[in-house]
């Protein structure tokens, strides 16, 4: 039998998304892209980190030069301590994503916990407080929006949304083709290359769509940006910053 929160998220992930979610969702909060001017995009890359999959997808960016933000599940932080050094150590930006991906945390009128938590897995990892956050499901009400922006973080959103999070995984090429359909100068792409509250993930379709996709854009004239050198704002603050 569905259980009653079953039949709400149902019938209402639909609805819920395109109101809450980019392009359309949290318009007064989210930054979607950056300036349409130059020919810089930011990759992203959301529920991570996993051992393997991320592990994977970070050989690929360094072999292609290219960098990345990640917006890291902080219970993915606490079971990857290493992996989340490895991002930073390796130029890449880390933002937060939340504690536990939860859909519901960001609907409470009250509750900062999700945040907070995140914040504070990530700032006793790197030594610094993450200043950028992405919702899970992209989830933005105004209050999340409000409260959000009273902590001091960044709110990203995008304008490429790619299907590589789907199971099974997709053709990396369609992946691929829809991408470069999409892309704009500002463009911030949103991939997902690992699983929320997971140690370990495995697929494929992201690493072989980055290995395809950077080339290509590098061909049409764009540069591969962090979302902070992008929009130029701060990635992190300093620790004595995170809340208690």
């Amino acid at each position: 039998m569905m259980r009653a929160t079953d039949l709400v998220y149902a019938v209402g992930d639909p609805v819920l998304t395109k109101l809450l979610s980019p392009p359309h969702g949290g318009r007064r909060h989210y930054v979607n892209h950056g300036p349409r001017t130059e020919r810089r995009v930011a990759l992203t890359f959301d529920d991570g980190p996993c051992r393997g999959s991320t592990e994977r997808l970070l050989d690929a960016l360094g072999e292609l030069e290219a960098p990345g933000t990640f917006f890291c599940v902080g219970e993915n932080v606490r079971l990857n301590p290493e992996l989340v050094e490895r991002l930073d150590r390796e130029g890449h930006v880390v933002g937060s994503h939340s504690e536990r991906h939860s859909r519901g945390a960001g609907l409470s009128f009250g509750d900062t916990e999700h945040i907070l938590a995140a914040e504070r897995r990530i700032a006793t990892v790197l030594g610094k407080r993450p200043a950028l956050y992405r919702p899970p499901w992209g989830w933005l009400t105004p209050w999340e929006g409000r409260r959000l922006q009273r902590l001091g973080y960044t709110i990203i959103g995008w304008d490429v949304y790619t299907l590589d999070w789907q199971i099974p995984e997709p053709d990396p090429a369609d992946v691929v083709s829809a991408a470069i359909a999409d892309t704009e100068p500002g463009s911030i792409f949103c991939f997902h290359d690992a699983f929320p509250l997971e140690a370990a993930w495995d697929k494929d379709v992201t690493v072989d769509t980055i290995r395809e996709l950077v080339p290509r854009l590098r061909s049409m004239g764009y540069e591969f940006v962090t979302v902070s050198d992008l929009l130029g704002v701060d990635a992190y603050r300093a620790i004595e910053d995170v809340a208690a």
